[in-house]
This record gives structure tokens, C-alpha cells and sequence, in this order.
């Protein structure tokens, strides 16, 4: 081998792409074999990429989980960066699919392992951004399934300056609408792409296909989910919730997964959903009380999670409150403003924005200097927080209404979901002058 890694010998290569090369290697210290992944020498030219390597490997190498791969070692040596992971030889998801040898409740033990794993990362906020079959490994002894290549290579894609804005990161077949469209993700873009794994490993092959990448991203965004053979309809609820085009109606978290497949595989099989024979339509669900067992230690379904998204409606009710307050004295009013709304997503988040701003616009012409507080509290999904907080917290356009309230007013923020109403508070003025962070 031309490549040196000292402490590691190096026997054969594995496996090849455009960000990496993996390995077949010994770990000299412990005398064990590995799989050593070596990032592409010319990743190591952009500006910064050694920092954002190191923290990324980092962080999934903290993801301690059985159906994680372990990551043994982290470094760099010359112009190469390199990870050691397990090494496994219970082979990969593609080989399993090519075979169609996956019996339905096998793909459903594997979709449930996965979305542990999920979970997990997710909680901790690492987004994979890249579920296919051939990132699923399996160990040798027990047949559990191990979610790899995690988030390294297309974390570091998505920042590399190759990489423009709008770009997509991920494989175009398993890839969720959001990032079809270039939109910033989170996990619930890894549980589509689950979704698709499932369909895959039921059918043998993936709920959408084309002839080539825009086609293929258009059908994502756009084709309802395929119904499933006969024999397997009793299992399309379940990917329906999977594989939904907008993220507040798929499932939430890797827990609600684990929850859907554990009450899936309890109920008897004439409870399961039934597929009406004279319509290709909406299946009809049972109408059994879901069981919500403590599967994860780490986790939990969504408030008002309900494995029946077709007889229950969601406990989610969007609103849009604005009042003013009035203050001060008889020769010197002081006027105050709140606003209070809700946001499922990042892209309501921004047309309840914009409704925002036209208020504050309507508020400012009409008082002027003394508009002089001014109150913002938002119910949001979890998993838009921080993006909430960049939006608003930083600085605004001097042209904006609320850019003009931060020059001039106490300004406050809220954030906060339905689990933890408290949530965050922070002021980011304090009469037009910026509040030094704590």
C-alpha cells in the first residue's frame, strides 16, 4: 500500500468513493483489525477542514450505541485525516436487498434497530443526512444491524466551499423532499430516508426510481407513496407516516418508530391496516388503542403521538396573537407590543415572520419613537429552535420593522415547545442597546 498511517498496518483496501477510502487494517496497539477510513488528501486544501474534522469525528465517536459502529480512533498524519472503526463481516443491507431474502418482519427488526440508533444521534443533535443500504453493516454473531459512515464525509461536504448553496447532500434515491430542495434538514430527513429502506427491503426495490437525479428528486417531492402489493398492504400506515412529504406528518423521533413497529408486530394480523379491495385509496386502520411501551432510555414519542394518523387529528393548532399594551402617564404614553405564535416548521416559522413584520411595520408608523417594548413568544417544533434564534437574534436589516424595534426598543424572545413551555428567554435589547451574553 502507498498510504503509511503510524500504529496501523494496512492489509487491503475495502471500499472507494469521492470523500474517502476505507481500509482493512490492524490496530498495532491492541492487534485488532479495523476499518480504517482515510478522508480524500485533497479535503485537507480547504480552509478550515482539519477543525471541522476533528470536531465531527468527535462527536460521532461520543455516539455510543449498540447498533451504532464504534469509532476506536481519531487522527491525522501528514495531509491524511482518518478514523478506526469496528470492522465487521456480516456483510451489507444492498447484498441483503440484491438477494431478496428479507422476510417482513426482519425488515421490520432492522428498521426498528436503526431508528434506536437514530435516535440517539438525534437527541444529540447529529443528523446523518446519508441512510442507504450500503451504510447498514451487520455483526457476524448476532445478525443486529449497525448504522456506519456516520455523518463524517457529508458533514464535511455540506461545509466544503465545493459545495455551493442550494446543493443537496445525500443519495438522490433515499433522499427526503427537503433535501431535494436544498433546504437545511433534521433528523426527521434521516426517517424518510428510513422509510424508503423499509419500502426497499418489503418490495426489493425503492418507491421511486428515474432516469436520472432532478426526475428522480421531483417524484420525492411531489409522487404520493406507492401502494404496496396485496400481501403487504397491512404495512403501508406505517410507511405512509415514514415516507410523508411535509416533516410534521411523519413520525418525530426514532422513539415513535420503535413505538409504531413494537404495537405493528403486537396487534394480530386481522387488526392490522386493511387496504379496501375496490380503492387504491387511504388504507383504513384498526381501530385499536395504541400501546405505548418505555422503549428507549433516551427518548420520547411527541406529545399527542398517535400511531393512527388517519382517525386522530394532530394536537398541533397553529395560532397568531398580537396585542398592544399601553403605559407611561398622561403627558407621556409608552407603548408596548406582543406577539405570540405558533410554527411547525422552518418554513411556517418564516410566513409567520413575514405576518409578523407586517404588523410591527403598521405599529411603527402609527407610534413611532414610542413604541418601546416589545414582546415576542413562540411555540415551535424542537427541532427548529436554533434556527429560530439565528433568525431573530442576530443582527436584522436596518429597513426591517423589527431590525427599526432593536434600534430603539426592549426587545424579548421566547422559544419554547408544548413539552417544556418554559422553554428559553433572552432579551436582545435593552432600549435599543445590545445585552451582552451571559
Amino acid at each position: 500500500m502507498s498510504i503509511q498511517i503510524p500504529g496501523y498496518t494496512i492489509i487491503r483496501e475495502l471500499g472507494r468513493g469521492g470523500m474517502a477510502t476505507v481500509y482493512l487494517a490492524i490496530q498495532e496497539s491492541f492487534g485488532r483489525q479495523v476499518a480504517l477510513k482515510v478522508m480524500a488528501p485533497h479535503l485537507a486544501a480547504e480552509s478550515g477542514f482539519p477543525e471541522r474534522f476533528d470536531s465531527e469525528a468527535k462527536m460521532v465517536a461520543s455516539l455510543s450505541h449498540p447498533h451504532i459502529v464504534t469509532v476506536y480512533d481519531v487522527g491525522s498524519f501528514n495531509n491524511y485525516h482518518y478514523l478506526a472503526m469496528e470492522y465487521h463481516t456480516g456483510g451489507d443491507l444492498s447484498e441483503r436487498i440484491d438477494r431478496q431474502d428479507i422476510t417482513p418482519n426482519n425488515a421490520l427488526r432492522i428498521t426498528k434497530q436503526l431508528a434506536d440508533a437514530l435516535g440517539l444521534a438525534h437527541s444529540k443533535g447529529v443528523v446523518h443526512r446519508d441512510i442507504k443500504p450500503d451504510n447498514v453493516l451487520f455483526r457476524a454473531h448476532n445478525d443486529d444491524a449497525i448504522l456506519t459512515d456516520f455523518g463524517i464525509a457529508r458533514n464535511m461536504q455540506a461545509e466544503s466551499h465545493l459545495t455551493q448553496v442550494g446543493s443537496t447532500v445525500g443519495t438522490p434515491k433515499y433522499m427526503s423532499p427537503e433535501q431535494a430542495r436544498g433546504m437545511k434538514v433534521d433528523g426527521r430527513a434521516d426517517l424518510y430516508s428510513l422509510g424508503v429502506m423499509l419500502y426497499e427491503m418489503l418490495v426489493g426495490k425503492p418507491p421511486f426510481s428515474a432516469t436520472d437525479t432532478i426526475a428522480l428528486a421531483i417524484k420525492h417531492c411531489q409522487e404520493p407513496v406507492p401502494r404496496l402489493p396485496d400481501h403487504l398492504h397491512r404495512y403501508q400506515q406505517l410507511l405512509d407516516r415514514l415516507l410523508a412529504k411535509e416533516v410534521k406528518n411523519r413520525f418525530q423521533n426514532g422513539v415513535e418508530v420503535m413505538v409504531a413497529i413494537d404495537n405493528f408486530l403486537k396487534a394480530p394480523a386481522q387488526q392490522a391496516v386493511v387496504v379496501p379491495s375496490s380503492s387504491a385509496d387511504t388504507p383504513v386502520p384498526a381501530t385499536q388503542e395504541p400501546h405505548i411501551p418505555s422503549v428507549s432510555a433516551y427518548g420520547r414519542p411527541s406529545p399527542g403521538f398517535s400511531l393512527d394518523t388517519h382517525t386522530k387529528k394532530s394536537t398541533y393548532e397553529p395560532f397568531f396573537k398580537a396585542s398592544e399594551t399601553i403605559g407611561g402617564n398622561f403627558l407621556f404614553k409608552k407603548y408596548g407590543y406582543k406577539i405570540d405564535f405558533s410554527c411547525d416548521d422552518y418554513e411556517e416559522f418564516k410566513e409567520k415572520r413575514e405576518q409578523m413584520h407586517e404588523l410591527l411595520q403598521d405599529w411603527l408608523d402609527k407610534r413611532g419613537k414610542k413604541a418601546t417594548d416589545l414582546d415576542i413568544s413562540i411555540q415551535a417544533h424542537p427541532w427548529i429552535h436554533g434556527r429560530i434564534w439565528e433568525a431573530l437574534s442576530d443582527d436584522q436589516p436596518y429597513d426591517s420593522p423589527f431590525g427599526l424595534l432593536l434600534e430603539q426598543a426592549t426587545v424579548n424572545l421566547h422559544v419554547y415547545d408544548e413539552v417544556e413551555p418554559e422553554g428559553k428567554r433572552l432579551m436582545l435589547r435593552d432600549k435599543g442597546k445590545k445585552v451582552p451574553k451571559s
